[in-house]
């Protein structure tokens, strides 16, 4: 077994951990936020693949599908779930906007590690920049959605507090 390898299979112990601590409460959220996260990752990763944008030279499922199953269906689904339970939903616009900011720059910046060092992901057209912009677009289309679905209004938002 190769360093890439290895970091699928922890990256996936990681995401199972993290989600197993999901406070019971919020899980029927968690899994709303979820499952709409894979859907849209599905969609976009087998768009990129397809259009020969990013390569994943090593990845699960490997004869069945050229995306990354690890990322599509476990990883960003799972930071996704942590976007939309720990946005600060009392806070002013700056703040809301700067969380954004940050939370998809920390996946960007791993993303470009991952790049560099391994084989998980290669970017033959495309740049970090795509992915920062992709990975913003997504998550306001989760919290879009999550705002729909759940009928979250801004009067509501300010009353209640959500915390893990």
């Amino acid at each position: 077994m190769n360093t890439s390898e290895t970091i699928l299979y922890i990256v996936w112990a990681l995401a199972i951990l993290f989600l197993l601590f999901i406070p019971v409460q919020r899980r029927r959220e968690a899994s709303i936020c979820f499952l709409f996260q894979q859907f849209v990752t599905w969609f976009l990763g087998i768009l990129v693949v397809e259009m020969n944008l990013i390569a994943y030279p090593v990845r699960l499922f490997a004869d069945v599908n050229q995306t990354s199953f690890t990322f599509e269906f476990i990883i960003y689904p799972t930071m996704g779930v942590f976007y939309i339970l720990l946005y600060p939903v009392c806070k002013q616009m700056y703040y809301r906007i700067f969380y954004t900011i940050s939370f998809v720059t920390a996946i960007t910046i791993s993303e470009i590690i991952l790049e560099k060092y391994t084989d998980t992901i290669e970017y033959i057209q495309w740049n970090w920049l795509y992915s920062w912009i992709s990975l913003c677009l997504t998550l306001l289309l989760l919290k879009v959605f999550y705002n729909w679905y759940f009928q979250v209004k801004v009067k509501e938002r300010k009353k209640t507090t959500y915390s893990l």
